[in-house]
């Protein structure tokens, strides 16, 4: 037999402490993949852009309001550019939370450009009946970069 308990086995403590150590790597891999899911990109001063690429969930929908008002506040942003180019499909609950985003923005005092509508998540977000009367929509990422100076009283001028 021996002296040792399971409950006192150096072999088994030194496993806990390995396994704590694992899941507080993991949480912060967690935290870095999700401020990295959903970048803020500041574009000039008041003017921020979000471009959202793959799938959105519910859980990752939440980030990018989250992120989206961060940005908002952290960079003084009147005018917020959502590029939605890059996202296959769009669910009801996910145009719901989208259509949430937008509003609370507004209520921030930033103006949303929405960009990078295609025709299927155009058909979802019509038959869903969200109101967009407080977002300027435009075709692609250049339009939005070019609405979004044009409500700062600014525009490119050719060289």
């Amino acid at each position: 037999m021996s002296d040792h308990s399971p409950a006192n086995d150096p072999e088994r403590e030194s496993l806990l402490r390995e396994l704590a150590e694992l899941r507080e790597q993991h949480q912060r891999l967690e935290s870095t993949i999700s401020e990295l899911a959903v970048p803020v990109v500041p574009l000039l001063d008041g003017v921020i852009v979000v471009p959202l690429v793959g799938t959105l969930d519910t859980r990752r929908t939440q980030q990018v309001m989250e992120s989206l008002l961060t940005g908002i506040a952290e960079q003084q942003a009147d005018v917020a550019i959502i590029d939605i180019t890059g996202v296959p499909v769009v669910d009801t609950l996910v145009a719901s939370y989208l259509g949430q985003a937008i509003r609370a923005a507004s209520l921030l005092g930033a103006q949303v450009v929405l960009t990078g509508i295609g025709s299927r998540i155009a058909q979802t977000l019509v038959a869903l009946d969200i109101d967009f009367t407080q977002v300027t929509t435009v075709a692609n990422l250049r339009d939005g970069i070019e609405t979004a100076l044009a409500l700062k009283g600014l525009r490119i001028v050719p060289a």
